[in-house]
C-alpha cells in the first residue's frame, strides 16, 4: 500500500518535472577522492568492505591522495534513478558527502532556491542525484565580506518579522543561531548577517569583520574521537586500595566529572545526525599506562583525542601519533611547550584581553591605577602601566599604592576628574587591598563618574556586595560565563540534571564545551584546521577563538568581557 507522502511525492514531481527512468546501468563507476578520505572511509559510504574496494583498486594504498581516481560500486546498480530533466539550467550530479548547504555555499545560491526548484530531494539527497541549480548565480563569485550585528529581540518580533527586516533566509537566521530551535524569547540576543544599505537601529551593535562560527554539519561524516582521561579503574581492582578510594578522590571527580559533560555533547551531536564513534582511555595518571596506551592501540583512523587531561601528557602524547590532540585544561606550562598537532583549548590571558579592550574603548578617560605594593604583582603594575601609556592621545595615568592594605581616600580625591569618566584598574589579588578600593570609590559613586576594571573577578572578590559592583560599572575579563538566560544553557543545566540526578560541576561544563566544540568544527568543515579557522564560537560558559602561531599550536583566545550593569546583573560586552 503506497503511503499518502509517498502519492504527495509523486504528485509534485509530475507537476514540475518530465521524469526519465533508466532500468540498467554500469555496476562500477569512477570516483574522485577527496581530501582526507581513506580506502576505509570511502568503502563504508559505498556499502563495501576495504577488503573489497582495494581488490578493485590494486594499485591505490589506504590512504590515496587527494584527487586520485579510483573504481567504486555503483549504489544505484540495477535501480530505477529519477532524473530530473528540465529545458534550461545548470545541472549538479550529488557526490557522496555532499550536503544542500556546501552546495547552496558552491554555486553561491540558497537552500530555498534549491528545494525550489528541487521538489523531489524533500525525501533526502542520494548519491548520483541530478539537481537543478538556479540561473544567472556564478560559483566561481567572490562572497564579500559579511557584516554582522548583534540584535537584541524585542515585545512582539517574530522570526518572519526579523526576516523581513534584514532580508534574510530563516534558515539562515536558524544557523547562526541555534538557540532559536526553542522559539524567539524577549531578551534574546541574536546573530545576523545584514547585506549592503540594510538599516541599522542604533541599539543594534555593528560587529564589522568580527568572524562568527556558523555550524553546518556534514550528517555523512563518520567521525572517530579518543577520550583519554585518568579514571584510574585500576584502584578497583586491588580490594585493599578500593576500600580507601572513593569519590572524594579530586582527580577521580574532575575526570568523571569532565567525562559526563563530554558524553552529553556526543550525545546531543549524535541527535542531530552525526555518526561518531567513541573510544575512552583509563590514562591512571601514569606516563607508564599512556606509552602503553599508545604502543597498543592504532590511532591511524582517530580524527580527535581528547585529552590527557594534564598539558604535559597531552604535549607527550602528540609527539607520538599523527592525530590532533586537544588539551581541555589550561597550564602555565603551556606557553613554552607546543606541537602542530597539539590544540589549546583554554587560554589565560586575561590581562592582555582587559588591556585590549581598554585600548579599543579609551576616550580620553582618566585612568588611576591601584596597586597592593606587593614584590609579586609589580609586574603586572608596570606592564598594565606601560601598555596604557602606549595609548594614543593619553593625557596621563595614575597610581596609587594601598598601605599593607589600607589607602586614604584623599588620594583617590585628589586623583579623580569631575570633568569625565574615571577608570580605576585595580592590578591585586589582595583582599584588604580589594576591599580599601571598593569602599573609597563607593563614597564617591554619586559625585564622580567611575568605572572599575580588574584583570578576572578572582577570590579577592568573594565577600564584596554585587550592588558595589553594580554602582562602579565593574568590567573585568574572564574566560568562564554562564548565562542561565540562555536556552542553551537552560537546557544542558536540565539534561544533565535527568541524566545525572545532579548539576553539572564546572568540569562537566568543559567537558561539554570542549568536546562538542571540537566535534561540531570537524563535522561543519572539510578538515579540523578549516573548522578552528571558522570563526569565534560561545558555548555554555566558553568562548573559542582559535589561532595559530608560526610553526605552533592552535591556541584559543577566547576570553570574555563581562560587566555589572546597575541592576546587578553580569552581562557580556565584548
Amino acid at each position: 500500500m503506497i503511503s499518502m507522502k509517498s502519492i504527495k511525492f509523486l504528485f509534485t514531481l509530475l507537476l514540475f518535472c518530465t521524469i526519465s527512468l533508466v532500468a540498467q546501468q554500469k555496476k562500477y563507476v569512477s570516483y574522485t577522492v577527496q581530501k582526507g578520505e581513506t580506502m576505509k572511509s570511502i568503502a563504508k559510504v559505498y556499502k563495501i568492505s576495504t577488503r573489497d574496494l582495494l581488490r578493485l583498486n590494486p594499485d591505490i594504498g589506504r590512504k590515496p591522495k587527494a584527487n586520485t581516481v579510483i573504481i567504486v560500486p555503483n549504489l544505484n546498480y540495477g535501480k530505477h534513478v529519477v532524473e530530473v530533466v528540465e529545458d534550461e539550467g545548470e545541472y549538479h550530479t550529488i557526490l557522496p558527502k555532499e550536503t544542500l548547504y556546501g552546495i547552496s555555499k558552491k554555486y553561491n545560491t540558497t537552500i530555498e532556491q534549491l528545494k525550489k526548484l528541487n521538489p523531489h530531494i524533500a525525501e533526502g539527497l542520494k548519491i548520483g542525484m541530478k539537481i537543478k541549480i538556479p540561473l544567472n548565480v556564478n560559483k566561481e563569485e567572490e562572497v564579500s565580506e559579511a557584516t554582522y550585528i548583534l540584535h537584541t529581540v524585542v515585545k512582539d518580533e517574530t522570526v518572519y518579522n526579523l526576516t523581513r527586516r534584514y532580508e534574510i533566509s530563516e534558515e539562515e537566521l536558524l544557523q547562526l543561531n541555534p538557540i532559536l530551535n526553542d522559539g524567539l524569547k524577549l531578551g534574546m540576543v541574536l546573530k545576523i548577517r545584514i547585506k549592503e544599505n540594510t538599516v541599522i537601529d542604533e541599539e543594534d551593535e555593528v560587529l564589522e569583520g568580527v568572524s562568527l562560527f556558523v555550524e553546518s554539519l556534514n550528517v555523512e561524516k563518520n567521525i572517530n574521537v579518543a577520550i583519554m582521561l585518568p579514571y584510574q579503574i585500576n584502584k578497583y581492582t586491588d580490594s585493599t586500595r578500593a576500600r580507601s578510594f572513593s569519590k572524594s578522590n579530586s582527580l577521580l571527580t574532575i575526570a568523571t566529572d569532565f567525562h559526563m559533560g563530554a558524553a552529553i555533547a556526543i550525545d546531543s551531536l549524535k541527535r542531530k545526525g552525526l555518526s561518531i564513534n567513541v573510544n575512552y582511555f583509563d590514562t591512571e595518571n601514569s606516563n607508564y599506562k599512556l606509552k602503553t596506551i599508545v604502543d597498543r592501540n592504532d590511532f591511524s583512523n582517530t580524527d580527535i583525542v581528547i585529552g590527557p587531561l594534564f598539558y604535559e601528557k597531552a604535549h607527550w602524547l602528540s609527539k607520538q601519533i599523527d592525530v590532533p590532540v586537544f588539551a581541555p585544561m589550561y597550564s602555565k606550562k603551556q606557553d613554552g611547550l607546543s606541537n602542530n598537532n597539539l590544540i589549546k583549548s583554554d587560554s589565560d590571558d586575561l590581562e592582555e584581553r582587559l588591556l585590549d579592550y581598554m585600548k579599543a574603548s579609551y576616550k580620553g578617560q582618566n585612568i588611576i591605577v591601584v596597586n597592593d605594593g606587593l614584590e609579586a604583582s609589580k609586574s603586572k603594575l608596570w606592564k598594565a602601566v606601560n601598555a596604557l601609556k602606549a595609548f594614543d592621545s593619553i593625557q596621563n595615568v595614575e597610581v596609587i599604592k594601598s598601605n599593607k592594605g589600607y589607602i586614604d581616600n584623599t588620594k583617590f580625591k585628589e586623583k579623580l576628574s569631575l570633568d569625565t569618566n574615571n577608570w580605576v584598574l585595580l592590578i591585586s589579588d589582595e583582599i584588604v587591598t580589594t576591599a580599601a578600593t571598593i569602599n573609597n570609590l563607593k563614597g564617591f559613586a554619586e559625585e564622580y563618574n567611575i568605572t572599575l576594571l580588574s584583570i578576572d573577578k578572582g577570590k579577592n572578590f568573594d565577600n564584596v556586595d554585587n550592588s558595589f559592583l553594580g554602582q562602579l560599572n565593574f568590567v573585568f575579563a574572564s574566560k568562564d560565563f554562564v548565562n542561565m538566560q540562555n536556552p542553551m544553557v537552560k537546557q544542558f543545566f536540565n539534561k544533565f540534571k535527568n541524566t545525572y540526578n545532579s548539576f553539572p560541576s564546572k568540569y562537566a561544563i568543559r567537558g561539554f564545551d570542549v568536546t562538542y566544540d571540537a566535534l561540531i568544527r570537524l563535522a561543519s568543515k572539510d578538515s579540523l584546521e578549516d573548522g578552528l579557522k571558522a570563526g569565534t564560537s560561545s558555548r555554555i560558559s566558553a568562548m573559542f577563538d582559535y589561532n595559530k602561531k608560526l610553526f605552533g599550536s592552535f591556541e584559543n583566545k577566547g576570553i570574555f568581557i563581562i560587566q555589572y550593569n546597575p541592576e546587578l546583573n553580569p552581562i557580556i560586552i565584548e
